[in-house]
């Protein structure tokens, strides 16, 4: 008697034991392939879109691409029908600053979680910081890869390398001698930067120093000035498009040396203030939906105070229009050489959102002359082939991590409706977008430091 009531207490146990360790409905239905089935397919890679296409993933990757009834579709994948819908690559901003606020000038580090909410809600699943206090970043993107923060995948440069009196010493490191930089570059390698950020006060002794001691590394260095002596100096990148107009020589030299360029036109259009002359913008639902309102007062009082006032703003911004034009036909004349251009905003500033900022991105980009298809694969391919991880993300082909959107419309022939998104993956999953929207009852209500 005693042996059988042992026995069943033993069985009793292991029974619970089994109920305990079973995976959940909820995350057996999660590790089920999925298969978006009958979409427009935009791949990132400029090319023709797939017309009644099919991607299937598995876990975070993707598993394949191309007609419903040419794929290999687990049978017990989720069907998830998407006619008359377009599924196109997550996004990438390469050129952001996740130091919060609105205006470049204001930090909101503990408001860290808007601002990956408003990128991921506009479809952004990269981006790469330029700037930034490096211990913050750096803890920020190990979070964020490590699954306990929701965001985009996170790239960054750490500090600013500036001169002996930075313009921004919060987020820099002040150089004075040559000889402090191989120590400075072992270290930001050691702590793991992804890129060095060179900025305006450095000369180009120091710059090539710099590019030097990063290149014995293993790391590129982003420059943030626009001087076309830098270009012989070993930089990998321009932070910025050229402003000033570039000749057929300097573009010939910066395709030898495998140079690349991050557009930032976005920044340029607030700089000169023409974006301001209409605030309809404000109501965008990528803006409306992720900003807090004490946002909008502020950025709608800055306008007042430094748009509005001059009754000849309009006309003044008219004759400043110039500098965006010719940023823009540069950004036509590199594309059509065969310079590698990657889509970036520098936001946070005036009117350039994280998240929103990178489809304002895109219309300049458009205006400027490219196509909706090429101006989508600057901000897709081509930022993952300026980070050189383009084996890993940026397009829609097998093996890559499975980071997309599901967009209503053609962006591929109106660019504006890339804004128009229904849902956005990342790494596989499904994200829950409504949950990605600003809640001011659920916010902590953290206020930039000015």
């Amino acid at each position: 008697m005693k042996e059988g009531f042992t026995g069943r207490l033993l069985t009793a146990v292991l029974f619970i034991l089994l109920i305990l360790f079973l995976p959940s409905p909820s995350n057996t239905q999660q590790q089920k392939p999925l298969c978006f089935n009958h979409a427009v397919i935009i791949d990132g890679n400029g090319g023709a879109p797939l017309e009644d296409g099919s991607i299937v993933i598995s876990g975070d990757r993707i598993e394949a691409v191309g007609y419903l009834d040419q794929l290999k579709v687990p049978s017990d994948a989720r069907m998830i029908n998407l006619k008359g819908k377009t599924v196109m690559p997550g996004l990438a901003d390469m050129h952001v600053h996740l130091c919060g606020g609105w205006d470049g000038m204001s930090t909101d580090m503990l408001g860290y979680q808007r601002y990956l909410n408003s990128l991921l809600y506009s479809g952004v699943t990269t981006v790469l910081d330029l700037g930034n206090n490096l211990e913050y970043i750096l803890q920020l993107r190990q979070e964020v890869g490590e699954g306990r923060i929701p965001g985009p995948r996170i790239y960054c440069a750490g500090p600013l390398i500036n001169g002996a009196d930075p313009s921004w010493p919060s987020i820099s490191y002040a150089l004075s001698s040559v000889h402090q930089i191989p120590k400075m570059v072992a270290r930001l390698k050691r702590v793991g930067v992804d890129v060095v950020k060179a900025y305006s006060g450095l000369s180009n002794q120091m710059v090539y120093a710099l590019a030097s001691a990063a290149d014995r590394e293993g790391l590129r260095v982003f420059v943030h000035q626009s001087s076309k002596e830098l270009a012989d100096l070993g930089i990998t990148a321009y932070a910025h498009m050229f402003d000033e107009d570039i000749s057929e020589d300097f573009m010939r030299l910066m395709k030898a040396k495998g140079i690349r360029c991050i557009t930032t036109l976005a920044v340029t259009e607030s700089g000169i203030g023409r974006r301001f002359v209409d605030l309809s913008f404000l109501d965008d639902p990528l803006v409306e939906h992720t900003t807090p309102p004490w946002f909008l007062k502020d950025l709608k009082s800055w306008v007042s105070r430094t748009i509005n006032t001059n009754s000849n703003s309009h006309s003044i911004y008219a004759q400043r229009e110039q500098v965006l034009k010719r940023a823009q036909r540069n950004t036509k004349k590199m594309f059509d050489s065969g310079i590698v251009l990657a889509a970036g905003t520098d936001a946070p500033h005036p009117g350039v959102f994280l998240g929103e900022g990178i489809h304002r991105e895109l219309g300049l980009l458009v205006e400027a002359g490219l196509t909706p298809l090429q101006a989508i694969t600057l901000a897709t391919k081509n930022a993952a082939v300026l980070i050189e991880d383009e084996k890993e993300w940026g397009t829609l082909s097998s093996g890559r991590l499975a980071n997309f959107l599901v967009v209503d419309g053609r962006p591929d022939k109106d660019i504006r409706q890339t804004r128009n998104i229904e849902m956005v993956i990342l790494e596989g999953k499904i994200l829950n977008r409504d949950k990605l929207k600003f809640d001011e009852k659920k916010d902590p209500g953290f206020r930039v430091n000015k």
